[in-house]
């Protein structure tokens, strides 16, 4: 019979070797470790697929979109829309260097289809000495460059100045056909006439291309102004716009201030979807509202305020706004003249059609061709067929006759 003294020092010796088994449970600042290391694991995971994610969809989003903006088709308009009050609109960004546009074609498939592109490169790396600020509310793009198809006419139009019903009367006159014809307009679209706001939705109407005059620069740098800080912040009426070095300074009361107003969002975009310089290779040819420096080689290295107003080369062979060339006994020669001298030495020169000095009026030469003749001052509204170089006009009866180019 067993010793019960003996049985409990077994027992307890079981107790011992069962309580000498070490504890493999961790630590509670182990675990607390481990649990604040996943979490933060966790959040860096998601944050880092937060941000590469959507970078990448945007990155693929923007490359579709470039190439979708860059290498614009016109869109076929059908027979019926002769004429017609509703034609597609010109599609416009509101960045500062990329829009596009569509051309009027009918449906002959055998045809040329005609094209717009903006290029890549818009900002000048070279500017002229004398080339002033762009203004950060211009929405300004430098340069597109338009491919025609290979029939119907092209007609380019002078300075319109709001003037519709002449517009429309000679549209009549010359019978454009929207769905074969191509209408570009050589800017001044707007101020002084009677309906600018007309004006500018009849050429969206007619899909018509255009360049920017200097009176619509104006209109566009108030609107946008307007759009990005809010028409209550324009005032007072004689506070200059924060533009820096521009070449034409706009105060908040500025007399364009009213046309801007009453634009619409497509009428905005319309209008500064109107390029600096169209140039159309296939024709050999150039658009401009005012002129091109003839002793600028790259395109894009115009001033842009140049473009849009100069008229005569001063004592300095650089571009002037001012009417230099009448002053008694001055020999200031007009931009043209000299263009025309350096596109005689050039093997293929460009010809370059140009609005913008009315008191000039229709000057048809080799290399250059002057377009405005003076509508909203009394006189004719003009329109020049660019393969035939065919002049066609209509009288301007109820115009400002006593107005002048240089008035803001």
């Amino acid at each position: 019979m067993s010793h019960p003294d003996i049985h409990e020092k077994s027992y307890h010796e079981h107790i011992e070797d069962v309580a000498s088994i070490p504890d493999r449970t961790l630590p509670v600042y182990k675990k607390k470790w481990f649990l604040v290391s996943a979490v933060v694991f966790t959040v860096t995971a998601a944050i880092v697929i937060a941000i590469v994610v959507p970078i990448s969809i945007r990155n693929q989003s923007m490359a579709q979109q470039k190439d979708t903006m860059i290498y614009t088709t016109s869109v076929s308009k059908n027979e019926s829309d002769i004429g017609s009050e509703s034609t597609s609109t010109p599609a416009t960004t509101t960045t500062t260097t990329t829009t596009t546009t569509t051309i009027p074609q009918n449906n002959t498939k055998n045809r040329k289809t005609a094209s717009l592109i903006t290029p890549d490169h818009q900002e000048s790396y070279h500017p002229p000495v004398y080339a002033h600020a762009v203004s950060p509310w211009s929405n300004l793009t430098r340069i597109k460059v338009y491919s025609p198809s290979d029939q119907g006419r092209i007609f380019v139009m002078g300075d319109i100045h709001g003037c519709l019903e002449e517009m429309n009367q000679l549209l009549e006159k010359i019978q454009f056909k929207p769905n074969q014809d191509a209408l570009i307009l050589a800017g001044d679209l707007v101020f002084r006439g009677q309906d600018s706001i007309g004006v500018i939705q009849r050429a969206r109407q007619l899909n018509a291309l255009c360049v920017r005059g200097n009176h619509d620069d104006k209109v566009i740098r108030l609107k946008t102004y307007e759009y990005q800080h809010g028409s209550a912040s324009m005032s007072p009426a004689d506070e200059i716009m924060p533009e820096g070095e521009v070449g034409d300074p706009l105060k908040f009361g500025n007399k364009h201030v009213e046309i801007s107003k009453n634009l619409n969002v497509e009428d905005y975009n319309y209008l500064a979807g109107c390029p600096l310089i169209l140039d159309i290779p296939d024709l050999n040819t150039r658009v401009v509202h005012g002129g091109l420096d003839p002793f600028i080689t790259n395109l894009v290295d115009n001033d842009p305020w140049s473009v849009m107003n100069m008229r005569d080369m001063d004592d300095n062979n650089q571009p002037s706004k001012l009417k230099l060339n009448k002053k008694p006994g001055n020999d200031i020669q007009h931009w043209t003249s000299a263009y025309q001298t350096n596109a005689a030495k050039t093997h293929n020169p460009v010809t370059v059609y140009y609005g913008h000095d009315a008191s000039r009026g229709i000057v048809i030469d080799n290399q250059t061709v002057g377009v405005d003749s003076g509508c909203v001052y009394g006189r004719k509204l003009s329109v020049v067929e660019m393969r035939s170089r065919q002049l066609t006009q209509v009288d301007c009866l109820d115009g400002d006759k006593h107005g002048d180019d240089d008035d803001d």
